[in-house]
């Protein structure tokens, strides 16, 4: 294998496909990136088994040369020495020469010799999912990834909260996460054309969002195993977490006493501030509310307190005190993305939802925090 590519090209396409890459994956091979080399460009690939990635660089692109091939071929090279050493070479092309068990990349001014490891060794991954397969605008991904995926828990011994389940009658697509304190649903109207429930770990959807920023659509292909994304020139598969999702259809009361709206920026650095004196893991503060005054506090005896009051208001229903975590509150608000907010309860000890009434396809829901001061 023997070409010369455009060092920007590379090195972008490294930092996707080393994202699908453990470095203490017990299996050594995995600890690589596999570039493969043929008349169609070059094809370098990541794995962890769970999560793959595949990536396209094609020998041109807009009548712009990216790759001078010289001769095709395979390699396997670890993927920690060549991401830097392509991150901190000076020149604007990279040459690659494989030399029997060795690789050469150079730049003109320097050179890198490693040794590969065997492409026998690696595993191989099929990136044809059969069962259900839709389309849908790249946009309404990162709408997921950004809206919902961040309220799946980080906490591995529930695996299945650690997905967002994504759930089809077949005209409507419902995305949930939650981590058992609070809750972010997505609804969209899309034709998927059948029903299907399955839950995607939320470390994929991130990865997913991290690779849409030029593309327009994207062609999704699931089944009870597996879920595959595939772009212009990438394609992403990932298992799917094989438990149950729980049945979260009705958490989300119907009805509500309370409610208010406020300027959604107002409020979050409202929050914000009222958490400082909490030294709670997630700040928990506490929301006052009447028809007079809104008031978000805190208070520590070793520390302080804080006491912020929201000038800017509506509200209608009875006197209320609850408390929530700053965190949480704090994360609803940015991943609804409006102006203004509005916060509907029931009572101290119910969940409550932030939703943004321009758009009823998003509901963040937040249990209340139990407090003893």
């Amino acid at each position: 294998m023997k070409f010369t590519i455009s060092k920007d090209r590379l090195l972008n396409s490294l930092n996707v496909v080393v994202r699908a890459i453990s470095p203490k994956n017990p299996n050594p091979i995995l600890t690589g990136i596999k570039f493969e080399l043929n008349n169609n460009g070059l094809f370098l690939t990541g794995s962890n088994s769970d999560l793959s990635i595949l990536t396209k660089i094609p020998l041109k692109e807009n009548d712009e040369n990216l790759i001078n091939l010289q001769d095709i071929g395979v390699a396997i090279i670890s993927s920690k020495y060549v991401l830097d050493i392509v991150r901190k070479l000076e020149g604007d092309k990279v040459e690659f020469e494989v030399v029997d068990t060795v690789v050469l990349i150079r730049d003109g001014a320097s050179e890198f010799k490693l040794n590969c490891m065997s492409s026998e060794d690696y595993p191989p991954l099929d990136y044809d999912v059969s069962g259900v397969k839709f389309t849908v605008d790249a946009g309404v991904v990162r709408q997921i990834v950004d809206q919902v995926g961040f309220a799946a828990s980080a906490n591995e011994n529930r695996p299945i909260l650690t997905g967002v389940n994504f759930k089809s009658n077949g005209s409507n697509l419902v995305c949930v996460a939650t981590d058992s304190f609070r809750l972010a649903r997505k609804t969209i109207n899309i034709q998927t054309g059948q029903e299907f429930n399955v839950t995607i770990p939320a470390k994929t959807l991130v990865e997913i969002g991290r690779v849409l920023d030029n593309e327009r659509n994207v062609e999704i292909s699931l089944n009870d195993k597996r879920v595959c994304f595939t772009m212009v020139h990438t394609i992403i598969v990932s298992r799917v977490i094989s438990n149950p999702y729980p049945n979260t259809d009705k958490i989300i009361p119907d009805y509500f006493s309370m409610e208010l709206s406020v300027l959604a920026q107002n409020f979050a650095a409202a929050i914000d501030r009222a958490s400082l004196i909490s030294i709670e893991n997630n700040g928990i503060v506490q929301l006052s509310l009447d028809a007079e005054e809104v008031k978000i506090s805190s208070r520590n005896k070793e520390i302080g307190s804080v006491i912020e009051k929201i000038s800017a208001f509506k509200y209608s229903g009875d006197r209320l005190d609850i408390s929530f975590s700053s965190k949480y509150g704090l994360e609803a608000i940015k991943a609804l993305g409006c102006t203004e907010v509005t916060l509907k309860f029931n009572e101290t000890s119910k969940p409550f939802v932030i939703i943004n009434k321009a758009d009823p396809s998003i509901v963040q829901l937040i249990l209340p925090a139990i407090t003893y001061q």
